[in-house]
């Protein structure tokens, strides 16, 4: 398995493919943090710059892939870069985990032809490719006309067990100040710096919001915090919870009444889902696949990405109506339920990987891989 060692995603992927019964060896770039993982082999690679050569890089890589001796090539989200697609040897077969930050949704981000080969490289080489949402397969389908055929629809899925309503839920009070997460990063793709200026005016009165946050701070240059800097009445409603572990993230959106997931752009939204799993109403962005787990007054409220007047006026509407809140809570939990159960996600992706051993490697998408490489090169 390739992915990002100190991740939620690759904590409970990592704990499921062993209970489907497979033996679990993650590469992963070590990028200093302190990686541990019950069960797992762990083989970090010393590659913590892309200043490192490709082909030094991709040595590493394949050296610790080699080491492992895989029956099938296991990637948590598409490491498209040229080291990566050279490291992999033709006799493994390959099924990739493609996120929304993998491929170009938003095409204001831009791409250069380059980063576009690679891509297209890589996903060509794989047996199987996963998308967390048709809106995301769409995207991956675009880099080539080969590739729809391969693409498996496999939501992110929730233990809506760990990922429940409180019971017995405590008293709140009609009035009680409304408390907001937002468990994401300060990245700006994420749009915690929009949460602020939304919640700026309702700061003013103190006592009326409480903004719990979560997740790795300073990935924006430094404008959250220059934000709560300026507004310390703002700071003074944050409850920061920084870095946490995954078996620790239930008991965050017990904490919550309401909770934002107002990103530029989603592949899927899996913080939306726990919420809603967990009893809390959303308001989100309407992009890719959050509009699959939130509709308006149903479930939450849907607002353009970016649009902090839209954002204000929604988390408004739901202070206001502790009914709605609470409708919204229970249809949003209905769904999930219903429609992303976590044990689906481990069965369909360990079904690919199984398919992928009995298949072996794409002879015609290796030699692909290799001629667009070469092209590049």
């Amino acid at each position: 398995m390739v992915a990002f060692a100190p991740n939620h995603h690759t904590t409970r992927w990592t704990q499921a493919l062993q209970a489907a019964g497979f033996e679990v060896h993650l590469a992963y770039g070590q990028l200093g943090e302190e990686v541990s993982l019950p069960g797992v082999t762990l083989h970090p690679v010393q590659v913590p710059t892309r200043t490192v050569p490709v082909w030094s890089a991709a040595a590493a890589w394949h050296a610790a892939l080699d080491a492992i001796e895989p029956d099938v090539v296991y990637m948590q989200w598409l490491f498209a870069r040229p080291a990566m697609l050279i490291a992999l040897n033709p006799r493994w077969p390959l099924v990739v985990t493609v996120m929304g930050s993998d491929v170009r949704q938003d095409l204001s981000l831009g791409e250069s032809w380059l980063e576009r080969v690679w891509r297209t490289a890589l996903l060509l080489r794989a047996n199987s490719l996963t998308a967390v949402a048709q809106p995301l397969a769409d995207v991956i389908a675009t880099y080539h006309p080969d590739l729809a055929a391969r693409i498996a629809i496999v939501p992110f899925g929730v233990d809506t067990e760990e990922f429940r309503p409180q019971s017995p839920a405590p008293a709140r009070a009609a009035n009680a100040m409304l408390r907001i997460g937002h468990f994401k990063s300060d990245d700006y793709t994420y749009g915690r710096l929009e949460l602020l200026q939304a919640v700026e005016p309702l700061a003013r009165q103190p006592g009326r919001i409480e903004l719990h946050l979560a997740g790795r701070r300073g990935g924006d240059g430094g404008h959250v915090a220059a934000f709560l800097a300026a507004h310390p009445h703002v700071a003074r409603c944050v409850v920061d919870h920084g870095l946490v572990p995954v078996n620790a993230m239930p008991r965050l959106y017990h904490d919550i009444d309401l909770y934002i997931l107002n990103s530029f752009q989603e592949s899927f939204g899996v913080a939306a889902a726990e919420a809603l799993a967990s009893g809390v109403p959303v308001v989100g962005s309407d992009v890719g696949g959050v509009r699959a787990l939130v509709s308006n007054c149903d479930t939450g409220f849907l607002v353009p990405p970016g649009d902090v007047e839209a954002l204000r006026a929604a988390i408004l509407e739901m202070e206001e109506h502790p009914a709605l809140r609470q409708m919204c809570a229970e249809r949003g939990r209905q769904r999930v339920v219903a429609r992303y159960p976590w044990q689906h996600s481990v069965d369909e992706v360990a079904r690919l990987l199984r398919q992928a051993v009995a298949e072996g490697p794409r002879t015609d998408a290796c030699g692909a891989g290799v001629s667009v490489a070469a092209a590049a090169a």
